[in-house]
């Protein structure tokens, strides 16, 4: 088990939350275009992970295009 000192200090949690915050505001500015192509790249990045794990299903192939 891990012991208390093995915590991240509250400065870094903080560091850390406005990070992802700034992040998610970026993505949220983008145009739907590039959206879709991130989507598209992260499923591409996922798919070997879940194929390794268990026969995929149909619909969890992502499509092949290029936005």
């Amino acid at each position: 088990m891990a012991s208390r000192s093995d915590a991240p200090s509250p400065e870094l949690l903080e560091r850390l939350w406005r990070g992802k915050a700034a992040l998610h505001q970026r993505h949220a500015s983008l145009p739907l275009p590039e959206k879709v192509r991130l989507v598209i790249e992260l499923q591409r990045m996922v798919l070997p992970l879940l194929a390794r794990q268990r026969p995929l299903l149909s619909w969890e192939r992502p499509w092949d295009i290029q936005p």
